[in-house]
């Protein structure tokens, strides 16, 4: 067997030692740091926990305050509504309203009586601007190019109508809440019901969201059947004067209890 020479001897030792310094790097190092890396986030995470919880704790008095003045409040509120009103109960309560204020009633329906959506103010946009720029332009067309574009624009607006009206039912979202929808025809004088306007917009749980008032006729005259054709004169009262007939709609705005 040939003997190594100190130079061999040298590079095997240097070789040596580069892959006991290799391996002590891949398998022993690099482990230890990503260990490290590993327990430090940990760490962090645990310190930023423990910050937080103190928080919470050192607000835990304020968020107390908070809850207790906030129950108040709502309980304030709900004293202006009333309970979940079944048929019956909507009856008697708009019923014993008409009448304080001296007003018949002689039809009542409910229409609705449950979950429904609140009525939301929508703010009103005009199409007058692009209205008016029409008529800036030439004014030579014919009456027969006018009525083709009528048809076609009446057509268009139709579709358009259509297309409108689906995606207005299919993105309208609003806060719901207990509303009893009641409609009512009521007989009395005007200033009685302007009365009851008013109260009505005084309270925080109805609202009349639609009135349509018609004077009473009485008929006064006589009618004439002795010719081809009848005659029939006919008194009306004046709205102003003296009862008239009264079609209004409530909405009662209920919360449970």
């Amino acid at each position: 067997m040939k003997k190594l020479t100190k130079r061999e001897k040298l590079l095997i030792y240097i070789l040596g030692c580069f892959l006991i310094g290799f391996f002590g790097i891949y398998f022993v190092v690099l482990p230890s740091i990503q260990s490290y890396q590993v327990v430090n986030d940990q760490a962090d995470e645990a310190q930023f926990t423990k910050e937080s919880m103190e928080m919470a704790i050192d607000a835990i008095p304020s968020t107390m305050e908070a809850r207790d003045a906030a129950t108040v409040t709502l309980t304030s509120m709900k004293v202006g509504f009333p309970q979940q009103l079944t048929n019956e109960g909507l009856d008697m309560l708009l019923t014993q309203l008409c009448l304080d204020y001296s007003l018949s009633p002689r039809v009542l329906s409910i229409a609705s009586n449950g979950m429904a959506d609140v009525l939301v103010f929508i703010p009103y946009t005009s199409d007058d601007a692009a209205s008016a720029a029409v008529g800036t332009g030439s004014t030579t067309n014919t009456g027969t190019e006018t009525a083709t574009e009528d048809v076609t624009s009446n057509n268009t607006t139709g579709e358009t109508a259509d297309t409108t009206s689906t995606d207005s039912t299919e993105t309208a979202a609003g806060v719901q809440t207990l509303i009893g929808v009641v409609n009512m025809e009521v007989t009395g004088t005007q200033a009685n019901f302007y009365r009851l306007l008013d109260a009505v917009a005084a309270r925080p749980d109805m609202v009349i969201t639609a009135f349509e008032i018609e004077p009473e006729t009485a008929t006064t005259g006589s009618t004439n059947t002795s010719g081809t054709a009848g005659s029939t004169t006919a008194g009306i009262a004046k709205l102003d004067g003296g009862k008239v007939a009264i079609n209004v709609t409530f909405e009662v705005y209920m919360m449970a209890k």
